[in-house]
């Protein structure tokens, strides 16, 4: 699968080198696993991942497991799936699994279970700033970089390139992420999480 972004809906400033980004950060996204691989207690990931209309769903896995999946996977998934991005006219927002469902975004599913709560804070990092907390792999600056956003929480949030969203979820699972590119049916992002 390939993104195919028309040149009239490159943002400005775009170059092709994000296009071939987020073309490779798919096929490494299909040689991941489709199985459900929890994530361990206090161990870090860091990742790149596309989200498009065709998997919208983000599960904060093991970074062996793929972290964009399909809605058909939402049963199987359970607990692990933890997010939901949308993609329309206004441009595409993250939201929690429960406010999906409550939209009406996800009528279609029949969940086995109730989903845990996620919250959502757009942060004041710049996209150097993220990257450096990205690469430096310190579980402790995450977690606290992620309470501190976290204050103003929110169960959606609108995304824009360059924007750093900070989440949480009632499970304990601490994570941020840069929105690299955005096309009318796809969001890329580095992302980094912890199961704390």
């Amino acid at each position: 699968m390939q993104i195919v972004q028309r040149q009239d809906q490159v943002p400005q400033g775009k170059t092709r080198g994000t296009q071939v980004k987020s073309s490779s950060v798919m096929q490494q996204q299909m040689a991941l696993s489709q199985g459900i691989i929890p994530a361990v207690r206090g161990e870090y990931y860091s990742y790149a991942s596309v989200f498009t209309e065709e998997r919208p769903l983000y599960a904060l896995m093991k970074c062996k497991s793929n972290k964009a999946r399909l809605i058909g996977e939402l049963s199987v998934l359970g607990p692990e799936a933890t997010a939901f991005f949308q993609f329309n006219g206004a441009g595409p927002r993250i939201l929690s699994l429960k406010k999906a469902f409550a939209s009406g975004l996800l009528e279609s599913m029949q969940p086995t279970g109730a989903f845990g709560d996620v919250w959502f804070a757009p942060t004041t990092l710049t996209a150097e700033q993220f990257m450096k907390l990205w690469t430096s792999k310190k579980t402790g600056d995450l977690v606290s970089a992620c309470q501190h956003a976290l204050s103003g929480r929110q169960v959606t949030t609108e995304l824009r390139e360059e924007l750093v969203v900070a989440m949480m979820t009632d499970s304990g699972k601490y994570g941020m992420f840069l929105v690299e590119e955005v096309t009318m049916s796809s969001v890329l992002i580095e992302a980094c999480h912890i199961q704390h």
